[in-house]
């Protein structure tokens, strides 16, 4: 008897490292049926679509929710949805991010990415625990974090001489500071859970990805972001068990950041 697929809930899943994520995971050889989510549901299934025309036979193993990780109600009712549908999760990874909030005003620049980044992280990881208990296998709680978000991989940027180092856009310390509370959330998260759900920090690296902003320069890094298929498949790499010695830690596809 063929063992029934696992289901994965991927937040942000429309663009970047969550639609990267969703690509791989569909096509890899054990199966996983995928939940889709998003804070427009429109470009969420555009983008369910999208991977379907290219791979009709995935669609059956995908699935569309809306969920807007910033809103009480809208996680509520995702769960509440998953629930009803699947009964439970085996993975669920944390993926809905903002990036440099290009306001004049500080404030507005650390309350946005704090809400999105930190707050509605762990508003989605508290909904949805409870479906990850319910897995028949030991479950997986990733957080998509950054080494943006590491204080010893910063402070060799900011001050080690010498160090190698990617352009930054303008305003970078809200969303540092909020993937550093991120990382905070997750090792709590593992503290708290570690006996009954793998915890995982994972930086995707410097991929293409809007949360730079939305001009093809910075999308692109410059032209030095790598394609964020690559953290896709680190995320395929850890639901496989093969980073298991790293769990509880902030990962990346070569190894590990320090906190």
């Amino acid at each position: 008897m063929s063992q029934s697929p696992r289901v994965v809930l991927i937040t942000g899943a429309n663009s970047g490292v969550g639609l990267a994520a969703t690509k791989v995971l569909i096509t890899a050889a054990e199966e996983f049926h995928v939940i889709m989510t998003g804070r427009s549901l429109e470009k969420v299934l555009a983008a369910k679509n999208e991977i379907s025309s290219s791979n009709p036979e995935s669609a059956s193993r995908l699935s569309t929710i809306q969920l807007d990780v910033t809103d009480s109600l809208s996680v509520e009712a995702a769960a509440k949805q998953v629930h009803e549908t699947w009964g439970h999760l085996d993975a669920l990874i944390n993926n809905a991010a903002v990036g440099n909030i290009q306001s004049p005003d500080v404030r507005v620049r650390f309350q946005t990415c704090l809400e999105t980044n930190v707050t509605g992280a762990a508003a989605v990881a508290d909904a949805f625990r409870p479906l990850l208990l319910k897995a028949s296998g030991k479950p997986y709680s990733i957080f998509v974090s950054s080494g943006a978000g590491s204080f010893s991989r910063t402070s060799a940027r900011l001050f080690a001489p010498n160090t190698p180092n990617f352009p930054s856009p303008p305003n970078p310390t809200a969303y540092h500071a909020s993937k550093a509370a991120l990382n905070m959330v997750a090792l709590f998260e593992h503290a708290d859970y570690g006996n009954e759900i793998k915890v995982f920090a994972m930086s995707p690296g410097f991929v293409v990805s809007n949360l730079r902003g939305t001009t093809e320069e910075l999308r692109s890094g410059w032209g030095l972001a790598g394609a964020p298929i690559t953290a896709g498949e680190t995320l395929l790499a850890i639901l496989k068990g093969e980073r298991d010695a790293d769990v509880g830690r902030l990962i990346h596809k070569d190894g590990v950041y320090d906190w």
